[in-house]
């Protein structure tokens, strides 16, 4: 029978929050009582989780969250909607924990501001370089990726199900006569961005159709790219866009070309980010779990850090395709 806090509780003829401030290494019992609850622990030969014995012993984990610039500088401001959840996912499960962390850019790695010092790393964003990871493997501290996978490289990492999402997303649409869609996809070498694409084309193929997709690289300018869509395709029906905040400024390029969204062309996105719902028309797109991404890596570091099921693990959530008014079903 497993030996509980409510079993040391009673034999040393204490309450259970008092078993849990002697554990905890609380100052406000006296020694005499924690002697009494020492010896009932040491008679049912109970044990603690390994957490609460780090607490005993005061020892409070130190982590670092390290991120692009772009995402450290998104996350300050919170402008990058999409990692500002993510993050509210870690910081509500290290609140729970009661450990330190701080957010550093990896432009700050070649400081040495005390980044080695950490017990473990969470490294959140999809522009995660194989020079980053190898720069941690070097550090030789648990770590994990967040939004981002390179093969490859076997370390733990919790993404989203890019592919599936894309998928179901363009399957739904051709399920109902739709024909004409194009894909837009960014170049950047982040892992869900190229599963996506890889979703939207098996869908097409499935239905013997040619996938047409334009690819767009950070600091183009998309309002051409989309120019050049329109010219290139007189018959397109549909917009598939690799990313939400893309998808809401290619809904406002077609006001401006003059065309109706979704009566002459809809617009899909991806990653269900706030802005997602006010755009005008709303954005049909895929949900991203993106809290629960953010708190699954945190729990996930703390396994590595208590030295728990050690062997890497990819964590792919699974996403959730909704229907809003910026493209309509036949």
């Amino acid at each position: 029978m497993k030996i509980r806090t409510k079993d040391v509780a009673r034999i040393a003829n204490v309450s259970t929050a008092t078993v849990s401030r002697v554990i905890n290494g609380s100052p406000n019992v006296s020694e005499k009582t924690r002697q009494r609850v020492l010896m009932a622990i040491e008679s049912l030969n109970y044990k603690p989780d390994i957490f609460a014995k780090n607490l005993a012993k005061k020892r409070f984990y130190e982590i670092g969250i390290g991120c692009p610039d772009e995402v450290f500088r998104g996350i300050e401001s919170s402008e990058y909607q999409f990692y500002v959840k993510v993050f509210e996912g870690i910081q509500d499960y290290f609140s729970r924990k009661k450990c330190n962390y701080s957010i550093f850019p990896f432009s700050m790695l070649n400081e040495r501001d005390g980044v080695e010092e950490k017990d473990g790393f969470l490294l959140v964003g999809g522009g995660i370089s194989e020079g980053i990871i190898e720069k941690f493997q070097d550090i030789g501290k648990p770590f994990v990726l967040v939004d981002q996978f390179i093969s490859g490289y076997d370390v733990d990492c919790v993404i989203s199900n890019g592919f599936d999402g894309e998928y179901k997303l363009i399957k739904r649409f051709l399920k109902t006569g739709y024909r004409k869609i194009i894909y837009i996809h960014n170049v950047a070498k982040h892992f869900s961005y190229e599963q996506r694409m890889i979703g939207y084309r098996r869908a097409m193929r499935e239905k013997s159709l040619e996938p047409v997709i334009y690819d767009f690289a950070e600091g183009q300018d998309l309002k051409l790219i989309l120019k050049r869509i329109l010219d290139d395709n007189k018959e397109l029906e549909l917009i598939a866009v690799f990313e939400d905040r893309y998808a809401i400024d290619v809904i406002e390029y077609l006001k401006e070309l003059g065309k109706k969204v979704p009566e002459e062309i809809g617009v899909l996105g991806f990653d269900n980010i706030i802005s997602s719902t006010s755009c005008q028309p709303s954005l049909t797109t895929v949900h991203v779990p993106k809290e629960e991404m953010g708190s699954l890596a945190a729990k996930r570091l703390f396994d590595l850090l208590n030295k728990e099921d050690i062997s890497p693990v990819q964590i792919s959530l699974f996403t959730k395709v909704l229907m809003r008014k910026s493209a309509k079903l036949r």
